[in-house]
C-alpha cells in the first residue's frame, strides 16, 4: 500500500529511500507489521513531521548544533521531549538519504563493504554506506541523546525542591516541560540573532 504522506509514530524504526525511475520515494519500517511505501522522499517526510511537532526542520538542526556541536548530517530530535531521535546516512541535500530511529537499532556490522543493521524486531537491512560512516552517524545520535538528557537533568536539578512522594509524578512532568521550554527559548534566541545579521 502506498500513500502520499506519513506521520512518524512511536513504532517507526526507519525511513529509507527507494528509487523508482527518476523519482525517489520512501519505504518505512515499523516495529510491527509490513513495510509502508510512501510517495514522498525521506527528507520531505522528516520536514513534514518536524512541522507536525510545531517546528521547522532547520530549527531542529539548529537545536542539534546548539546542544551537541554537530555541524553536518545532523541527527534530529523531532519532538521537544526527545522521544523521536533520528539520524541520517547522508547529507540532507541528497535525495537518497535514509533516516533511522536510534532506539530501535539493536546492532550493526560491516557487510560486503556496506553496513548491515539489525533492528529490535530482528529485521535486518543492508545499507549502502560504509561501516565507519554509519558508526559515526550512530555515535552522533547517541551524543545528541546524551546532551539532551543532560539539559533535561540540569533543568530538573535547578528546580528541585523537597516534595512528598505523591507530588513527584506531577513534578516530573513539569521538569520535562520546563527543559523543553528552555531549549525552545534558546532556539528562538538563535533565530533572533540570525535575523539580526
Amino acid at each position: 500500500m502506498s500513500r502520499q504522506h506519513y506521520i512518524i509514530n512511536d513504532e517507526t524504526m526507519y525511513i529509507v529511500a527507494k528509487t523508482r525511475g527518476r523519482y525517489t520515494e520512501s519505504v518505512i519500517g515499523e516495529l510491527y507489521g509490513d513495510t509502508i511505501e510512501c510517495f514522498s522522499m525521506p527528507n520531505k517526510i522528516m520536514e513534514v513531521n518536524c512541522k507536525h511537532h510545531f517546528q521547522t526542520y532547520s530549527s531542529r538542526k539548529e537545536l542539534t548544533r546548539s546542544l551537541s556541536g554537530i555541524r553536518s548530517k545532523h541527527p534530529i530530535i523531532l519532538d521537544l521531549f526527545g522521544s523521536y531521535l533520528y539520524f541520517c546516512t547522508h547529507s540532507d541535500r541528497v535525495n537518497e538519504n535514509n533516516w533511522f530511529n536510534l532506539k530501535y537499532i539493536s546492532s550493526y556490522y560491516s557487510y560486503n563493504g556496506n553496513t548491515k543493521v539489525k533492528f529490535e524486531n530482528n529485521e535486518e537491512m543492508e545499507i549502502d554506506i560504509s561501516y565507519s560512516s554509519f558508526n559515526n552517524q550512530y555515535l552522533n545520535a547517541v551524543k545528541l541523546h546524551y546532551k539532551f538528557s543532560l539539559a533535561k537533568e540540569k533543568t530538573y536539578r535547578k528546580n528541585e525542591v523537597k516534595t512528598f512522594p505523591y507530588e513527584n509524578r506531577q513534578q516530573d512532568m513539569q521538569y520535562i516541560n520546563e527543559a523543553a521550554r528552555e531549549n525552545y527559548l534558546k532556539y528562538l534566541e538563535g533565530i533572533d540573532q540570525i535575523n539580526r545579521v
